[in-house]
């Protein structure tokens, strides 16, 4: 175990070349004859009742359409979400996953504030609409010609699944944020509660960033010396090439994990929606 610590603390720097893992090319998916795949449906976007009203500091306004009743999101964590958005102004719709027909997976950590404010709370399951001043989406820049600057915008968001952590105990040292190299004693479970890949602390694993998406997603906030387990929905698992065999790409995972060591790595900046 020792010799695995310092390696992931002597080499750390090197696996910053790693980041590319993340940029992998995604082909469209296929049908089992080798056809494509068809495109999916347009899902209406939900229009029902306001459940709850809030109005934060800075103007955000929430509204809650449908409460969930499944795991409940924390700030800076990532979900799978339907959204929907439009200027407040004229409606125009600017981006929509709901006309797409599909979810999308991503961290709270990167979108703008009006989503890293408005978002945490609903659980998976249910679907809230955000008023959001410019201020707290693209200010005085816009984004691009369909959201000039100073634009209010409007978003309705389903939450369809989330990657949910659980503390079985708390660590006392370094903290796991954005891009890192971690050294692990774990267990994986593929969907069906299978253990498909398991390390002690004696033969630990050294993780690499962009080798599970959802993995980093998950340790997010982690110390060292800390335990936590890990639920992955298939959304962050994308099949990665290099990964081990035996872990099931592309399907929900569990991980129950112990943080053994740690070497931030300088963080990488960007937003969405």
């Amino acid at each position: 175990m020792k010799t695995a610590i310092a390696l992931v603390l002597a080499f750390a720097g090197l696996a910053a070349t790693a980041v590319a893992l993340q940029e992998t090319t995604t082909n469209p998916p296929t049908s089992p004859t080798g056809e494509a795949a068809p495109a999916p449906k347009g899902i209406p976007v939900p229009n029902t009742p306001v459940v709850k009203t809030e109005t934060l500091e800075g103007g955000l306004i929430i509204e809650d359409l449908k409460i969930g009743d499944g795991y409940e999101v924390k700030p800076g964590g990532a979900v799978v979400a339907l959204y929907h958005g439009t200027r407040k102004s004229d409606g125009f719709v600017f981006d929509s996953a709901f006309d797409r027909g599909e979810p999308i997976g991503f961290s709270l950590n990167g979108v703008i504030a009006g989503w890293q404010k408005g978002v945490p709370g609903m659980k998976v399951g249910g679907v809230r609409r955000l008023t959001i001043p410019a201020v707290m989406g693209y200010g005085e820049s816009g984004a691009g010609a369909d959201i000039p600057p100073n634009t209010d915008l409007v978003f309705v968001i389903e939450i369809t699944d989330a990657v949910e952590i659980v503390d079985t105990k708390e660590g006392t040292g370094e903290v796991a944020s954005g891009s890192f190299v971690a050294v692990t004693a774990h267990t994986i479970k593929d969907k069906d509660g299978k253990e498909v890949e398991k390390h002690d602390a004696e033969s630990p694993y050294i993780w690499i960033p962009g080798e599970m998406q959802g993995f980093q997603y998950g340790m997010e906030g982690m110390k060292v010396g800390g335990e936590r387990t890990i639920k992955v929905p298939k959304e962050f698992n994308p099949a990665v090439p290099g990964s081990p065999a035996s872990r099931p790409g592309g399907q929900a995972v569990s991980i129950n994990v112990k943080l053994i060591a740690l070497r931030n790595l300088q963080q990488q900046g960007g937003r969405r929606r």
